[in-house]
């Protein structure tokens, strides 16, 4: 019998935007938001005779969908999120059965077609699918003592319910990167190739937990006459890479670097046997306050933004090895 937690989430990339596809690859997942608002417009004209709105001037003008999906970190099944995510990806056979996923920006990502399964009280389940759905923003986050955590922000162009539910598969048995795989590097960076992860120089002792952000700064405003009160394709604007981390006060290099405005680089690696998860920022600059007295041991609460690194190839990677075979 179907009951409320056979709730589903799948999804497609599309080749046109906003034309759908059937999904081809469904997460297991936290949780999810994804709802479409429709911008009504009531008209305000008078007529005599009436005393309250009237329903032969109210008009649904534009609509749109939004919402956040947040799925664990985990060593199978992410390829296409993270590529439509970040914008771009690549799968290279690194050894028999091993493969490396490399992830950067586009300068214009791709759009899905997301569909969720939502059951009811009687057994069945409804198909809402949404269509043109684009990454506003990339938030993965590793908490202490914790599994690591990938939220993805969507903007979508329409929802149907009249395609049919596509019933999911998942992949066999991935592993979940947690805090205890995790580790953090700076130093002189050795930039990931299509088979070789990345690398920093010097481990970095004492943190207590991290994220990274990703902002696309989509035009999503794109309404033009002729569409149908639907939008074209989003746009990105500049994109915004951010973060923050909680280290230990046990020496003086966060200290010395937010003063200075020193570059640095971050490497986060995530290991679980032959699987890995990086997230590499060649050019980060530290935010934050300064550490306060206290009767317990002193934290750090850094927040750092990430530049372009002039030299660098990339502002930013996200790489895993995985045992899948593609994207």
């Amino acid at each position: 019998m179907t009951t409320p937690q056979d709730c589903s989430v799948g999804f497609g990339v599309e080749s046109t935007y906003g034309t759908g596809v059937t999904p081809t690859r469904w997460l297991e997942f936290i949780d999810e938001s994804l709802t479409f608002a429709k911008n009504v417009k009531q008209s305000p004209a008078l007529r005599v005779g009436s005393r309250v709105a009237r329903s032969g001037r109210r008009v649904v003008a534009s609509a749109e969908g939004s919402g956040d999906l947040t799925v664990e970190a985990a060593s199978k099944g992410l390829g296409l999120l993270w590529q439509l995510a970040v914008g771009s990806g690549t799968s290279t056979l690194v050894s028999a059965g091993l493969y490396q996923q490399v992830f950067t920006l586009a300068d214009v990502p791709s759009s899905a077609t997301i569909q969720k399964g939502i059951p009811r009280a009687d057994g069945a389940v409804d198909a809402y699918t949404f269509l043109g759905c684009m990454v506003e923003s990339l938030t993965i986050d590793c908490p202490n003592a914790d599994i690591v955590k990938v939220k993805t922000s969507w903007n979508t162009k329409d929802v149907t319910t009249a395609t049919a539910y596509t019933a999911p598969s998942y992949p066999t048995a991935p592993s979940l990167f947690t805090f205890a795989h995790g580790a953090i590097y700076s130093g002189t960076l050795t930039a990931p190739t299509a088979t070789a992860l990345g690398s920093a120089t010097t481990a970095v002792a004492g943190i207590r937990s991290g994220s990274v952000t990703l902002k696309h700064n989509l035009a999503t405003d794109r309404y033009n006459c002729g569409g149908g009160g639907r939008k074209e394709k989003p746009i990105p604007g500049l994109r915004e890479i951010s973060g923050s981390l909680v280290a230990e006060y046990s020496g003086t290099t966060f200290r010395d670097a937010i003063l200075a405005d020193t570059s640095l680089t971050i490497v986060k690696t995530f290991t679980s046997g032959s699987d890995v998860l990086q997230i590499i920022i060649p050019d980060v600059r530290l935010e934050g306050d300064l550490p306060k007295a206290s009767t317990s041991l002193a934290l750090l609460d850094v927040k750092w933004t990430g530049l372009d690194g002039l030299s660098a190839a990339q502002p930013i990677w996200i790489v895993a090895r995985t045992s899948d075979t593609a994207l």
